[in-house]
């Protein structure tokens, strides 16, 4: 009786930690390296695919927002970079970074954000704050 005890708390044990490890949050992305990704000062950085809806229909609003924010707006293509996924924690398209000149992420989504969210993550990547 004590072994079956035993052996079904090794089972169990085995069985949470595998899930565990599978179920863990994804790497916190604090830093884009900016020069990689061709781009030379703040930037909006958008990560998605050519066959992404959601990704498509947020490119013209993002270019828009960079270019009022006066800061650059770049697009990777995680078809044509797997190795982004990897690299930066992606885990769903669109993701969305605004980054400073350091590459410093600022502001992180999964969606298109509001206007308000990008504007003042835009702002204070050309600030420098």
């Amino acid at each position: 009786m004590a072994e079956r005890l035993l052996m079904a708390a090794l089972v169990f044990a085995a069985v949470f930690a595998l899930y565990a490890l599978w179920r863990r949050p994804p790497r916190k992305l604090v830093q884009l390296d900016l020069k990689q990704l061709g781009v030379r000062g703040p930037a909006i950085v958008q990560f998605s695919t050519e066959f992404c809806a959601p990704c498509n229909e947020a490119r013209p609003h993002l270019e828009s927002w960079a270019g009022e924010a006066d800061i650059e707006y770049a697009h990777v293509d995680l078809d044509e970079h797997p190795e982004a996924v990897t690299r930066y924690g992606i885990r769903s398209v669109p993701t969305i970074v605004v980054a400073d000149t350091t590459g410093e992420v600022l502001g992180r989504w999964t969606r298109l954000p509001a206007n308000g969210e990008i504007s003042e993550a835009a702002r204070r990547a050309r600030a420098g704050v």
